[in-house]
């Protein structure tokens, strides 16, 4: 049997307990968080996702974090069969959020989430990340410059972003949506809430 990147995980023997498997890579997968990975000093002070290595590191890090959490994201879904892509969405956020290699401290999810369905779904979720980065924007310059109080723009412009991807994503695609769009907004609860 050849083998190739596109065809890794879509033969029937890499996995042969249901499928179940596949959810367990895509966690293991979202565990490897950038921020964690490569800047694990970030921790002690802020998230290790994009934007909080952003805020101690720079825009070239946060490049860096974001574009290897957006990439384990898009393989994730390129390892796991068809029927398993709803489940594997919200395992590969899961894990960048409650990373088992990390304690289960990680990041927000967007990330991840956003590499997913750019890879499944590109048309539909380059649609809602720029509904969702436009509504960030306006966040910012209305209210975020001002107050520097509450949820920060790129989470909140997401919540919108998730809104939009449950509108134009065809019926599989909204389920996975909805359950990666749940695992962020429950590690936004515990950010908010002081528990990161």
């Amino acid at each position: 049997m050849e083998t190739s990147i596109t065809s890794i995980g879509q033969g029937e023997g890499f996995c042969k307990n249901g499928g179940m498997a596949y959810v367990l890579l895509a966690y293991l997968l979202g565990s490897l968080v950038g921020g964690l990975l490569f800047f694990p000093e970030v921790r002690a002070k802020d998230l290790p996702g994009g934007s909080g290595v952003f805020r101690r590191k720079g825009p070239w890090a946060a490049l860096w974090v974001v574009l290897w959490d957006l990439g384990k994201g898009a393989l994730a879904l390129l390892l796991v069969p068809p029927e398993w892509r709803v489940w594997a969405a919200a395992a590969v956020v899961a894990g960048h959020n409650w990373p088992l290699f990390f304690r289960f401290r990680g990041g927000g999810g967007i990330a991840p989430s956003l590499g997913y369905f750019l890879a499944w779904l590109p048309g539909e979720t380059l649609g809602a990340a720029l509904l969702g980065l436009g509504v960030a924007g306006v966040y910012h310059l209305l209210y975020w410059r001002k107050r520097r109080k509450g949820i920060y723009p790129i989470p909140f412009g997401a919540i919108f972003g998730y809104l939009a991807l449950l509108l134009l994503a065809p019926a599989e695609g909204r389920l996975a949506a909805l359950l990666a769009a749940l695992a962020v907004a429950l590690r936004g609860l515990q950010i908010l809430s002081g528990r990161w």
